[in-house]
């Protein structure tokens, strides 16, 4: 198997040991496995040097997920690579799955099953990933039909090529990062093999509810203008009124957040896209409806708990 395993690690000494476990139950060698400690703050070094042959690099400072993530991809000698999350892991053969996908079918990007799973919550069902264009791939992942970091699997030079992670963003970069892949060309293909655990629980330093409305707005903007640049192709029309639902999805966000100045924002980009709904979905519609956009938004939060609507919406 020719694949490198880059873990971004943050106050996950409890956790990173798992990851690292994983990898090399698929299969990775030890030196192919890089922990970067993005800010030296618990055992995370102590548990990675338990593994003999693993590689770490710890960082004075924290400087976030992407920079990590970097700095780790400068020092993978191997054809391949998956960036997982130190509370993420893998089992049942995806990593080799996806490193023979993307060696035979010689793509940029291998795409494998997922599911959640975490504190105090039941190990959910497989999300299986289908064939489909660069259009499909790009709008589906934007409305929410998204694959986590850990059942994605790159060619290195080819997430180089992009320029790696986009280091300033400190919400939906996975997100940013593919749809960048997907508006400039690269090829994807799809492994059936094993899954990837994506991991939720609660996290230490958790951003304030107005930094994270920023950093969520941040992230969005950026990718707009990709799917901006990139409109022209494929079938017009569907492919602005799936960038307008995606608007519209961030304008609920934002008055989530009671930011109506931006969700006004995003309704006048999903206009411009020709898409008026007032919601994202039949049931938001319907709510929408009822209620109008600004309080079903709140009240949608509210209800189901603002983590879970952020990852649900949001983030995705």
């Amino acid at each position: 198997m020719d694949m490198s395993v880059v873990i971004p690690a943050y106050r996950s000494g409890h956790l990173v040991g798992r990851a690292i476990r994983s990898a090399l139950d698929e299969g990775a060698r030890p030196h192919d496995i890089i922990v970067v400690e993005d800010g030296a703050v618990d055992d995370t070094a102590v548990v990675v040097a338990s593994y003999a042959g693993t590689r770490l690099v710890s960082l004075d400072n924290n400087g976030g997920a992407p920079r990590a993530r970097n700095i780790g991809l400068t020092l993978v000698q191997t054809s391949n690579v998956i960036f997982l999350d130190a509370d993420d892991f893998v089992e049942g053969g995806l990593l080799s799955g996806l490193d023979s996908t993307l060696r035979q079918r010689k793509t940029d990007i291998a795409i494998g099953p997922w599911l959640y799973h975490g504190d105090g919550r039941k190990r959910g069902q497989l999300r299986w990933p289908q064939e489909q264009s660069a259009a499909d791939w790009t709008l589906n992942w934007v409305n929410g039909r998204f694959f986590p970091p850990c059942c994605v699997a790159w060619n290195a030079d080819s997430v180089r090529s992009l320029g790696g992670w986009d280091e300033r963003l400190k919400k939906d970069q996975d997100g940013e990062l593919m749809v960048r892949a997907f508006t400039r060309g690269l090829t994807v293909a799809v492994s059936d093999a094993g899954n990837g655990v994506y991991w939720q629980h609660a996290s230490e330093g958790r951003l304030t509810r107005s930094a994270q409305i920023e950093h969520i707005m941040g992230s969005a903007d950026i990718v707009y203008e990709q799917i901006l640049e990139w409109l022209g192709q494929g079938d017009p029309n569907q492919l602005a009124l799936a960038l307008g639902r995606h608007c519209c999805k961030m304008a609920w966000v934002a008055y989530s957040f009671d930011r109506p100045d931006l969700g006004e924002q995003w309704q006048r980009r999903a206009a411009s896209h020709g898409y008026f709904g007032q919601g994202y979905s039949r049931r938001t519609s319907l709510l929408a409806a009822l209620l109008g956009v600004r309080l079903s938004a709140r009240i949608k939060t509210r209800t189901r708990g603002n983590a879970l609507y952020l990852k649900a919406v949001a983030q995705r």
